[in-house]
């Protein structure tokens, strides 16, 4: 490796800082002397290293040989115009560029008429002084200041290209300086000294040279405008003034960025305010915003909702279909609309419409989404709600109508056996026992419509809320066997096994509860049971749990639907509608049934299963005729 010549290196070191401390400080002094003085102190730069640049070259290794005209005062020359241009205005900044390249091209032809006049006349000459500075070679003039031109204009489009990648002030002005006196290295030595045989070298010198400069500078310099240089410029947004007056850098930036907070202010007060959730995304649908609203709604922080997060909220069995129909928008550049559910991590869910427009930059092109996202949990439940009772009203006609017709059924079928039956007793050769059968028959069909009567009466009192309970001593014991010999001639007739367990002892049996809804409710079950069962048997009795007393009817008949066993407690409903007159009965009885246990503070089910049969279940309180009721 080359041995360094540090001497010299120190010394442009040297030269450097002092042509750098010149321009602060006249610039410094700006608003006392004006900026003439550092003009003209940068137009004496300008002759100094056009005399040096063609004529002195300095070796500090054998690889490397250094111009301080160059490398020192044309560099410093393009850091004051990036300084002016950012400390001062954009006409001042022309009006220097303009000052050098006028001046380096008034030099060359100066120095044109100089050698013309000293090669066509006698010269006196009276101190000997060196005349080789009149045969500089002009053409490299020349090539300087259109080199020089094109490192002005470069440096100003350079820094405002690197001041939107990077805020550092360092980083803005050494990689702008960098470029250009690169740039000014290349074709300056190519455009001055392309015949020289060390070209190489030259060109190998100059970029180095010119970058160690340029780096060494642009710390100078953003020292001074960092720490020298701090007036803060206070911008007027309803001026018209900021129209017409031609900005530093600095003091465009500050317009710019206080522009933006001040508009990205005012944006995030009113997503703040609306009653809606308010999302941004990039053009890939990458959520990069959303406002308190969004994340009130949907349960998440603004952290957790970047990018795709926002899919955590939606619940499982809308999150595919939504993500799918969201990328598929924006893969078209459409506006999407997507109704859909958020899941809480309190469980709780929100019913929401999130909707989310293209917003498009000035060249027509998509560059994100904007969307709002509203709550229509309530509308939802409403419409939930509407939906069932729109179900309900449905299934209320259709029950309507089935009962009706059961009715018309009830009460005809008996009443024209009593008719008929009636009409039979005219006939004069009936023997005795024919009218005994005739008479016993017409009982029967009068018992079964003051059943249907009867119970219809019933759920017209329940539904009225005119039904009172009567509590007094009830022997269960004594009421179910009553019940067992009262039901045991129909399930013989029907040639099925009827049997009761009744195991209390008899002190134990004697309950406080209501005699009369008692008996209807165990009677409306076993009916129940007798009328559904046509082979097989059916068990009737009850249990002692804890404080209650559980009874049950067991039968092995058609057995009910598992989607019906709800509904059965319904008034007007029977298992089977669609074979409603297959079986007699109005449907009401297991309703009452219902209402009667609610009424003693009990509770009824069943379990069922379809052709094997059902067990109906209901319990009273057990409260022992010796006990107070309270």
């Amino acid at each position: 490796m080359d041995t360094l010549i540090f001497y010299q290196i120190l010394i442009f070191l040297f030269q450097g800082f002092v042509v750098a401390f010149l321009i602060l400080l006249l610039f410094r002094l700006r608003t006392i002397i004006g900026l003439g003085v550092l003009f003209a102190s940068l137009g004496l730069f300008q002759f100094v290293q056009v005399f040096m640049a063609s004529t002195l070259y300095f070796k500090i290794s054998d690889a490397i040989v250094v111009s301080p005209g160059s490398s020192v005062l044309f560099s410093a020359t393009l850091f004051a115009i990036l300084l002016i241009y950012i400390k001062e205005d954009a006409i001042t900044a022309r009006k220097l560029i303009y000052a050098l390249v006028i001046a380096n091209i008034i030099l060359c032809f100066l120095l044109l008429a100089f050698r013309m006049n000293m090669e066509g006349a006698y010269s006196y000459n009276p101190f000997e002084i060196s005349t080789d500075f009149f045969y500089t070679n002009v053409l490299v003039l020349f090539v300087g200041t259109g080199v020089l031109y094109l490192d002005a204009i470069l440096i100003i489009f350079l820094y405002e290209f690197i001041s939107k990648h990077t805020s550092s002030l360092l980083l803005r002005v050494m990689f702008t300086m960098v470029l250009v006196l690169s740039f000014d290295a290349v074709f300056f030595t190519l455009g001055s000294f392309w015949y020289f045989e060390n070209i190489p070298k030259l060109l190998f010198s100059g970029l180095l040279s010119k970058g160690f400069m340029a780096v060494f500078y642009s710390i100078i310099f953003t020292i001074y405008l960092k720490y020298f240089e701090k007036e803060a410029y206070h911008v007027n947004y309803h001026a018209f003034k900021d129209i017409f007056h031609s900005l530093t850098y600095k003091q465009k930036y500050e317009v710019a960025e206080k522009a933006v907070q001040f508009t990205k202010g005012r944006y995030q007060t009113l997503t703040n305010l609306i009653p809606v959730g308010v999302f941004m995304t990039q053009s890939d649908g990458k959520t990069i915003f959303v406002n308190p609203k969004w994340c009130s709604i949907s349960g998440l922080s603004q952290e957790e909702a970047l990018n795709d997060g926002w899919l955590n909220a939606v619940h499982p069995e809308d999150r595919k279909k939504l993500k799918q129909g969201w990328y598929a928008a924006t893969d078209k550049r459409k506006t999407s609309d997507a109704e859909y559910r958020f899941l809480k991590p309190d469980g709780s869910v929100t019913w929401v419409l999130g909707r989310a427009i293209p917003e498009y930059n000035d060249k027509h092109q998509i560059i994100g989404y904007v969307g709002t996202l509203t709550d229509i949990t309530d509308i939802k439940l409403y419409e939930i709600e509407l939906s069932r009772l729109k179900e309900k009203a449905e299934e209320s006609d259709r029950l309507k109508s089935a009962f009706l017709a059961n009715m018309s059924h009830e009460i005809r079928t008996p009443m024209n056996g009593i008719l008929g039956l009636a009409e039979l007793l005219n006939e004069p050769k009936l023997t005795g026992d024919e009218q005994q059968l005739y008479l016993d028959l017409i009982k029967e069909s009068g018992a079964r419509m003051l059943n249907i009567i009867r119970d219809i009466i019933d759920i017209s009192r329940i539904a009225a809320d005119q039904v009172k309970v009567y509590i007094e001593e009830v022997d269960i014991n004594k009421q179910t066997k009553h019940l067992f010999n009262l039901f045991k001639p129909l399930t013989d007739k029907k040639d099925i096994v009827l049997s009761l367990s009744n195991d209390l002892p008899t002190e134990d049996a004697i309950i406080k509860t209501d005699k009369e809804k008692f008996n209807a409710i165990l009677s409306n079950l076993i009916k129940n049971a007798i009328k559904y069962t046509n082979e097989g048997g059916i068990e009737f009795g009850y249990l002692k749990d804890e404080e209650v007393l559980q009874f049950y009817v067991k039968d092995t008949g058609m057995g009910i639907a598992k989607d019906r066993q709800k509904a059965i407690f319904e008034r007007f409903v029977q298992a089977d509608l669609e074979d409603r007159y297959a079986l007699e009965g109005a449907g009401i009885g297991l309703s009452i049934a219902k209402a009667y246990v609610e009424m003693l503070t009990g509770k009824i089910w069943l379990e069922s299963k379809k052709g094997k049969g059902s067990t109906f279940y209901f319990t009273i309180p057990y409260i022992k005729a010796s006990q107070t009721t309270v």
